[in-house]
């Protein structure tokens, strides 16, 4: 078990904040435009099948102890072809019309993204891609997955052997599980719906881009706020702290309300710093709010992460 992070060692810069980034866009990879000749060439009534295909940790249903399986070894490790008792046996979607493929562009790189109308199949598919099919609890607030490193037998046979997948699920829900009427300038549940694929899209690109350009992706507040920062300006326009505030679940002096999602970015933090990391994460809040508002920070969302990934959660931030 990895020790404890005290605040000043949780609030380090990003690896790669002081390296120069590379000429955007990045050239597209040979994984990228597999999945583009792939999603271009599969109808969606053989989505479901096809990437139980592709991706054979689907055709496993989560258990205790699922990735240990002889099935897990035979279909997943060894990449072997699926058996008509694999099939018979295979999970199946609630809601399989819910279900939607589409690769979404990024200056730092394509990233393949599977929509989820179905909250219990939203919740299969995190299980058997990001958790080797073990049946891990998901907190409700929990309505996105980034999954980097999985073995993905069509990159492996037409790509390349080393090649690994990354991808997005994302569930369609309101962002946070917050209401339409906490979110000004929403008209209806329908518009926030819409909205909130915007936000949840733009904040997962935006932690793989952490990753692409800035060397890594961290579980802690400042990226979240430098993540929601961009997908609420791709969503609604501009960036409000307290909305921020809202979807962590803090109040307003804060305190870290019952089920906020703010807790889940401290695990690696010692808990005598809570709190302080999360009075500092709002008072970041306020002061992106206002340099966005005033112009001192670009709205575009590569040249914000370049300048926010420069700066640390424990010091006030600067515009241009």
């Amino acid at each position: 078990m990895e020790p404890l992070l005290s605040f000043e060692q949780y609030c380090r810069p990003f690896q790669g904040a002081s390296c120069p980034w590379p000429r955007l866009p990045l050239p597209p990879s040979d994984s990228e435009r597999w999945w583009r000749e792939w999603a271009a060439n599969t109808a969606a009534a053989e989505l479901w099948p096809q990437l139980q295909r592709q991706l054979p940790q689907l055709l496993i249903a989560p258990a205790a102890g699922a990735r240990s399986s002889e099935a897990y070894q035979r279909l997943v490790l060894r990449g072997e072809e699926a058996s008509a008792t694999d099939q018979q046996q295979a999970p199946q979607l609630q809601d399989p019309a819910g279900l939607r493929l589409s690769v979404a562009e990024q200056a730092s790189g394509a990233v393949p993204v599977l929509d989820v109308r179905n909250r219990s199949d939203f919740e299969l598919l995190v299980r058997c891609l990001a958790h080797r099919c073990e049946p891990v609890e998901l907190q409700p607030s929990v309505h996105a997955q980034a999954i980097a490193g999985l073995i993905h037998w069509g990159l492996i046979r037409e790509v390349d052997r080393s090649a690994r997948c990354q991808l997005l699920i994302l569930h369609q829900a309101p962002y946070s599980s917050l209401p339409a009427a906490l979110v000004p300038g929403q008209r209806d549940e329908q518009q926030w719906l819409q909205s909130s694929h915007r936000w949840r899209l733009e904040h997962e690109l935006t932690h793989i881009a952490c990753t692409r350009l800035l060397g890594e992706m961290r579980i802690n507040l400042y990226d979240e706020l430098l993540a929601d920062a961009a997908g609420m300006l791709a969503a609604l326009g501009r960036f409000e702290a307290d909305l921020f505030r809202l979807g962590l679940g803090l109040t307003p002096t804060g305190e870290l309300q019952p089920g906020g999602r703010a807790q889940a970015y401290v695990c690696r933090l010692e808990p005598k710093a809570h709190g302080q990391a999360y009075r500092a994460v709002l008072e970041r809040a306020k002061e992106l709010e206002q340099l966005l508002a005033t112009g001192q920070l670009p709205h575009a969302p590569m040249p914000l992460l370049q300048q926010l990934g420069q700066q640390r959660l424990n010091q006030p931030l600067r515009g241009a």
